[in-house]
C-alpha cells in the first residue's frame, strides 16, 4: 500500500471505530432532593450529609428539611445504629440516601443499602443498624408532620 494512503487508512480508523460505536453515552444527573413546600428545597443527594454532621460522640442525629399540612421532611444521619422504637401517631417513609446495613421491621430484619426505601406504618417497631464505616444518610417523611414526641422506645439496638 502506497505510504500515504496507508497515513490516511491509519488517520480515518479511530474514527470509523468511534463511528460505529455510536455517540457517546451520555451521562445520568446525580440525584437531587426536590421538596415544592413553601419553602422550597432543592439539594443534590450528595450534599444531604452537610445538614447532619455528627459530633465525635453523636451516634445519631436528624434535621427538618420543611413541611406541608400533612407531612415533615427531614435528613438524618447514623452512625453505628438506633434502639428499636415505634411511633405510635405518625408513619414514616425512609429513602437511604447514602450507606448500607439492615433494617429491622417488626421481628424481621432485612437487608437495605442506598436506594432502599421503606415504609414504616405506625405503631411497627423498627431500627436500622450502619453495616459501613461512614454514617449511613437517610431522608425522612413523616405523616403527619413530627411532633418530636412520638418515639416509644421498645428494645436495645438492633443487631
Amino acid at each position: 500500500m502506497h505510504a500515504t494512503l496507508r497515513r490516511r487508512a491509519l488517520t480515518l480508523a479511530p474514527c470509523l471505530a468511534l463511528a460505529a460505536c455510536g455517540p457517546a453515552p451520555q451521562t445520568a444527573p446525580a440525584p437531587v432532593l426536590d421538596l415544592a413546600l413553601a419553602a422550597r428545597v432543592e439539594e443534590p443527594f450528595a450534599t444531604l450529609a452537610a445538614r447532619v454532621p455528627l459530633e465525635p460522640d453523636q451516634d445519631f442525629r436528624v434535621e427538618e428539611l420543611g413541611r406541608s399540612e400533612l407531612t415533615s421532611h427531614h435528613v438524618g444521619a447514623i452512625r453505628t445504629g438506633e434502639a428499636v422504637h415505634r411511633h405510635d401517631r405518625h408513619d414514616q417513609l425512609v429513602v437511604l440516601v447514602r450507606g448500607r446495613g439492615t433494617m429491622r421491621v417488626g421481628e424481621e430484619v432485612r437487608p437495605v443499602e442506598q436506594g432502599s426505601i421503606l415504609f414504616l406504618p405506625r405503631g411497627v417497631p423498627h431500627a436500622f443498624t450502619n453495616g459501613g464505616v461512614e454514617p449511613a444518610i437517610a431522608y425522612l417523611v413523616y405523616a403527619p408532620p413530627y411532633d418530636g414526641k412520638d418515639r416509644v422506645e421498645v428494645g436495645e439496638k438492633a443487631p
